[in-house]
């Protein structure tokens, strides 16, 4: 292996620790993978930024705008509560409508968007139904994921897969090539999460739900004890008694205490996490010198709290919370902190941000619309209000529809004058002068630093490729796997796609393991590529990373729909562990099975 092929998988490694590690924002880690192979020779300028160019870049683009305009007009929101109506009933009966709908909608539309509509009418669901929110935003995580498989367009592995492998010489995927097998799945999936959900992941309540029995005026506030407070000295109960807004619990030092106070004395400095109205709050900022911990006073309209989930692909992530600067920013304040299903028990300023981090904030209506446009971060709670279109929902299901029709009638005839990602650009254009979509909410649409990451580890399949380090891995691969059969080695993929969706993000794999498929598949049949089943087992080597690339249930850290789950279902790591991994080794036996059968190897 010369030097060439060493850098390369140097960076790789390197980019693997990175995304692991969570502390480097995806567009850095894209344009550093370009810069470094370029100034080492490894490929050329032109080479490198040809990722832009690549067609599954630009379709991605477009489809991100066309599910905006379905979501903005409230065009999924009416179709899922229109059949969230049928969820009265048993637990089981509600998770599996839901897992149903969610995947139907997700085979068609970015499973990122339907999680996001979901997730406020989950919560209604689940406070009028009493069950668990546990019990269903997980399975609507998992069952989109599942249902993203069905079709090319369900889920950008799908497209990234099919775009990678075109720029290998390869036909793309067919707009229902995937189907058959996607659907068994999907149906054997979602019977498991309706049996197994309420026995494997326990009743938790997000900090919200068990907030949301309060009064709509009621929140929740961060002050400080002021040097001159006359609070100074004097013993916790006998404060709380005399006041009517309520003590959550206090911060002082580095530590958070929580009630019962019996025997606590306040102290300059203590941090109070305090519920009440704006006119008790406004009270005690006034009489008793208290100041939010962010330095600012509330203001005396009304305000509410909600939560604000971080965005995988934020600049805040990494970056302690006292740097957040919401009220300069946008006018709200930040009182609570949600990680892991678990209350954060130290001071909130300290705390290093991570992706799914769930923020509790307080705000005025004016910014709640600000935060809601902002891409890093997904608000999980009110996100129906965010639909401000509604009487242009039947030109978005419209306009949604015909790229469907248009998708899959190229995938079927060949049409020179339409290729795919031209159909997402007019789908893209037909949203916005429709008024489904601004052109300014558009660029906000789209995910700018995942299409950054995803052209560099283009750039780095690229350099894979022409260094050998592909096809030194492929080498490797085939001469531990071909004794066992070609099923082997389909298996093999899926299970390695599978392995790493627990440690990175699933567009990186899609992206990596593709060229390597293809050269395994090139080098079983080096020596007799006339072979009549060499072009079926090559078409299968892909279809495996398609489908593997899907698997991202045993952990949060796969795919971003998980982490946008995992506060406001109270959700912990382990959980995903318990109820995702054996719905991994699931799908992985079902595809390892049902896929040389679909592709006639």
């Amino acid at each position: 292996m010369n030097w060439e092929s060493l850098f390369v998988l140097g960076l790789t490694l390197a980019m693997l620790v990175a995304l692991v590690s969570g502390r480097v924002r995806v567009d850095a880690i894209g344009l550093g993978l370009m810069i470094a192979l370029v100034a080492a020779g490894i490929i050329g300028y032109d080479e490198a930024v040809a990722g832009f160019g690549n067609k599954a870049i630009l379709t991605i683009a477009g489809l991100f705008v066309v599910g905006e305009g379905l979501t903005r007009t409230g065009a999924v929101e009416f179709v899922a509560r229109l059949l969230m109506r049928l969820t009265r009933g048993s637990a089981r009966r509600t998770i599996f409508l839901t897992c149903t709908v969610a995947a139907a909608i997700s085979s068609l539309l970015n499973d990122t968007a339907v999680v996001l509509v979901f997730i406020p009418l989950l919560l209604e669901v689940a406070r009028g139904s009493g069950v668990p929110a546990s019990h269903l935003l997980m399975p609507l995580s998992f069952a989109s994921l599942l249902g993203g498989m069905n079709t090319l367009i369900g889920t950008s592995t799908n497209i990234l897969v099919s775009g990678t492998a075109e720029s290998l010489g390869q036909a793309p995927l067919g707009m229902f090539e995937m189907t058959p097998l996607a659907v068994v799945l999907c149906a054997l999936g979602i019977a498991y999460l309706t049996w197994l959900t309420p026995v494997l992941v326990p009743a938790r309540a997000s900090l919200s739900a068990q907030l949301g029995a309060s009064a709509a005026r009621e929140y929740l506030t961060e002050l400080v004890i002021g040097p001159r407070s006359p609070l100074v000295g004097r013993a916790y109960p006998e404060v709380l008694a005399r006041i009517r807004a309520r003590l959550a619990f206090f911060v002082r030092k580095e530590a958070a205490l929580w009630g019962p106070f019996e025997g606590q004395v306040i102290k300059p400095g203590d941090v109070l996490m305090l519920r009440g109205s704006v006119d008790e709050i406004a009270a005690l900022e006034t009489e008793l010198d208290l100041k939010h911990a962010a330095g600012q006073r509330s203001r005396e309209k009304d305000m509410s709290f909600f939560e604000l989930a971080i965005s995988p692909h934020s600049p805040l992530v990494g970056r302690r919370a006292e740097e957040l600067q919401l009220w300069r920013d946008y006018g709200a304040v930040t009182v609570a902190i949600l990680r892991a299903g678990q209350h954060v028990k130290e001071r909130l300023s300290r705390l290093h941000l991570r992706a799914g981090d769930l923020l509790l904030v307080m705000a005025d209506e004016e910014s709640e619309n600000r935060l809601q446009a902002s891409n890093d971060f997904y608000m999980v709670t009110g996100a129906q209000k965010s639909v401000k279109l509604r009487h242009r929902g039947r030109r978005a299901l419209i306009v949604a529809g015909l790229v469907v029709l248009l998708f899959a009638l190229t995938s079927l005839v060949k049409l020179p004058w339409l290729p795919q990602p031209f159909v997402a650009v007019l789908g893209a254009l037909a949203m916005i002068t429709t008024g489904c979509v601004t052109p300014r909410r558009v660029y906000r649409t789209i995910d700018w630093p995942i299409l950054l990451f995803i052209v560099g580890t283009l750039a780095l399949g690229k350099g894979m490729e022409s260094t050998g380090a592909a096809a030194t891995i492929a080498q490797g691969i085939v001469a531990h796997l071909a004794q066992h059969g070609e099923a082997a080695i389909l298996a093999g993929f899926v299970l390695l796609c599978l392995v790493l969706n627990t440690l990175i993000a699933h567009s990186a794999v899609a992206v990596l393991l593709t060229p390597i498929a293809v050269r395994t598949a090139q080098t079983l049949y080096e020596a007799s590529p006339d072979d009549p089943g060499a072009p079926a087992f090559l078409r299968a080597c892909i279809l495996a990373i398609a489908f593997g690339g899907s698997l991202c249930f045993a952990t949060p850290v796969g795919h971003q729909v998980n982490l946008m789950v995992m506060g406001p279902g109270g959700y912990r790591y382990g959980d995903f562990v318990r109820l995702g991994l054996p719905l991994s080794l699931l799908a992985w036996g079902v595809i390892s099975f049902g896929l040389p059968l679909l592709a006639g190897v």
